[in-house]
């Protein structure tokens, strides 16, 4: 859903910007030729010429990032020469508009926020306002949801305070999109009641007014996809019918007969536990993909069948719809990837073409996490069938994939990254900028000496401030630094790897090699995923689900038919869109098997569970091993100086994630006991929000 927002935001920077004199350009934005604009350059002199660049850059800005850095580099020039500030900060808007389009994020937002500083200077409130409304895109798309929630936030603001001196700085038109808008942003930084709570401002809002119909479209379809992501599935689905009875070709129709939305219905009534009725939808959305040659949706389409007919253990249908996604999946690296792009956009998203450009990296990006699920989903088909060497290539494939995606996604989020620091350094600039006109103004009022005294004391007040929070930005680096060194030394136990690589060997003397190339590819993803995850704060729960199994599996090795396990996923939970902190029990499943059921006389048993309730994430891991007491008087004999980090290092970490993401997870170890009051195990409960 990331280029709706495109689309939607730059709809009404078009709609900010069209005065009677240049309706033409927002006429050029909707498909129509540029020809209205071009002609304005033969007649004009140097001053006129400067407005009309500015207009073809703005143009530009929007479809292709090299044509409007050109004219607004002609337009900043004759700014330059004529001291046109408007006009200045007009080009270095259209210039921050156009490095957010090639995911230049820095440059984006050092030019965007240099033009609203001299509109501000200007006092020219409706350009603020647009300004607002594209720094608040630029941050959406940096992931800087609290950054973009702010600038839309002001948007209302200046709206509410310009209506109350009695000017009208936005249309009712133009305030109920930002609304939807701000849904959106919310819904992708996972505040799914704000989110829901701003859809249904919206929904109420646009009945007083016409909104178009693909607009209005869109916003309803996005308030199905966040009762999705929620796990409101029948509130989702009511949703999605609601829409599809505004489609033109269902009108006068009886509902049994309507059509569209066939993925997304198909998909809801599979969650719904419907799975009969869910696949000739399905279906249907593919036929009409390939036939539009929308291969990014037909690979979605292929994906969620064999996901249908895997879940009915139906292997061989499945594995015909895995292949399916395959194919459609490098049509669309081919179509996308290999093709030209100087002259048109990225085609991923099929009816997108005009309106949105996806930067090289992110569609690379896209194509390898679709293989990487796509060789996972085949991983896990022929596991289930019990085929070790085609599971073993497939989950090869699957690997190689997966690091491509991390590196790429590492790329790209360091470029975020740069952006944030930069408008956080700016932003600090702009501070230390007002304070200074501050004190010029205090100059004309007070004497040189109290003056001099204000300056000295504002000066050293902001030193220790500064001084202050760049102490506690280095001591928080250093306390995580050292936290993640603890955390990967508690994850891979010497004697763990050791056992772990003494297996393998064993299997390779035996001449047993299938085994031994499962398990030393096992023992390899487990290396890489700790090592991954140990540098991230959220996972997706799919990603900790597998590690664990890794995990468990080698353990098995090392302790054969001394334990079994089972993990349990509640129903409600879709692993691949749900993220937690990476590797929060695997220190306590370690803990369960060395010492809770090593020193058991009969065979243990482990169990991990994923529950839902509300909005919290129930993670548990259950043994029936001797107990923590018993356990703790065996470690005494041997090692008195024995301290165990597991519970010490994961409440640091809790802490951290607390602190930073401003959600309170919650930890409880619990002895187990019979009637008799003998321990029967321990129960290690993490209570986590979404």
């Amino acid at each position: 859903m990331r280029p709706i927002i495109f689309i939607l935001l730059v709809f009404i920077n078009s709609s900010f910007f069209i005065q009677p004199a240049n309706a033409q350009l927002y006429l050029k934005f909707l498909g129509h030729s540029t020809d209205s604009i071009y002609p304005k350059l033969q007649d004009a002199n140097e001053k006129d010429k400067m407005h009309v660049y500015n207009e073809l850059a703005f143009y530009h800005s929007i479809f292709r990032a090299d044509s409007a850095f050109y004219y607004a580099e002609k337009s900043l020039q004759l700014a330059e020469k004529y001291d046109n500030r408007c006009e200045k900060a007009f080009a270095l808007r259209n210039m921050g508009n156009a490095y957010g389009l090639r995911g230049e994020y820095s440059q984006a937002v050092y030019h965007l926020q240099k033009a609203l500083s001299i509109f501000e200077e200007l006092g020219s409130k409706r350009k603020i306002f647009e300004l607002c409304v594209d720094l608040s895109k630029l941050n959406y798309d940096m992931e800087d949801f609290e950054r973009s929630i702010f600038y839309a936030n002001k948007l209302e603001l200046l709206a509410e305070q310009e209506e109350r001196n009695g000017n009208l700085l936005a249309t009712p038109f133009e305030m109920v999109i930002i609304t939807g808008l701000t849904a959106i942003v919310y819904r992708d930084k996972a505040d799914y009641d704000e989110s829901i709570k701003y859809f249904k401002n919206y929904i109420e809002l646009s009945k007083q007014l016409e909104i178009p119909v693909y607009i209005h479209r869109t916003f309803v379809e996005s308030m199905a996809e966040t009762y999705n992501f929620a796990g409101e599935y029948d509130s989702a689905l009511k949703t999605t019918y609601e829409i599809r009875k505004d489609l033109p070709q269902n009108r006068d129709k009886p509902l049994p007969k309507h059509t569209g939305y066939e993925r997304e219905i198909g998909r809801l009534l599979n969650k719904l536990g419907n799975p009969d009725s869910a696949l000739p939808l399905l279906r249907q959305s593919l036929i009409i993909n390939k036939k539009n040659r929308s291969f990014f949706y037909s690979s979605s389409d292929a994906c969620y069948l064999g996901d249908v007919f895997l879940s009915q253990k139906i292997y061989d249908s499945a594995l015909y719809y895995y292949r399916d996604a395959i194919i459609m999946s490098t049509k669309m690296y081919h179509q996308t990837l290999m093709g030209k792009t100087d002259a048109y956009q990225q085609e991923v998203y099929s009816g997108y073409q005009q309106f949105f450009e996806m930067s090289q990296a992110e569609a690379f990006q896209l194509y390898y996490r679709q293989m990487y699920r796509n060789y996972r989903r085949f991983y896990k088909v022929y596991k289930a069938m019990g085929e070790a060497i085609p599971a073993l290539e497939n989950h090869e494939l699957c690997a190689a994939y997966q690091d491509s995606f991390n590196v790429i996604t590492a790329n790209i989020e360091e470029r975020k990254l740069q952006a944030r620091f930069q408008t956080e350094r700016y932003e600090q600039q702009l501070v230390l900028l007002e304070k200074d006109n501050s004190l010029k103004d205090s100059q004309l009022r007070n004497n040189r000496l109290i003056l001099f005294g204000t300056i000295i004391i504002l000066l050293f007040i902001l030193f220790l401030v500064i001084l202050f929070f760049r102490q506690q930005r280095l001591r928080a680096d250093q306390e995580k630094l050292q936290l993640k060194q603890r955390l990967l030394r508690s994850q891979m136990n010497p004697h763990f790897i050791f056992n772990s690589l003494a297996s393998i060997q064993n299997f390779i003397v035996k001449q047993d090699d299938t085994r031994a190339s499962i398990y030393l590819s096992r023992f390899s993803d487990l290396v890489r995923s700790i090592l991954n995850n140990s540098l991230r704060d959220q996972i997706t729960l799919e990603d900790e689900l597998n590690t664990i199994e890794d995990y468990l599996e080698l353990q098995k090795i090392r302790f054969p038919e001394k334990f079994d396990y089972t993990i349990e996923v509640d129903e409600n939970i879709d692993p691949e869109n749900m993220f937690i902190p990476p590797m929060l029990a695997q220190p306590f499943i370690e803990n369960a098997i060395e010492h809770g059921i090593k020193h058991k006389e009969i065979k243990g048993n482990i169990y991990v569970r994923f529950k839902l309730n509300e909005s919290k994430i129930f993670y548990e891991v259950e043994d029936d091993g001797i107990g923590r007491e018993k356990a703790q008087e065996i470690l005494m004999k041997y090692d008195k100086n024995h301290e165990s980090l597991a519970t010490v290092i994961t409440r640091d970490r809790i802490k951290v994630q607390n602190k930073k993401f401003k959600r309170k997870i919650l930890m409880n170890i619990i002895d187990l006991k019979n009637d008799r009051d003998e321990a029967t195990g321990t129960k290690v409960i993490f209570e986590i929000p979404f």
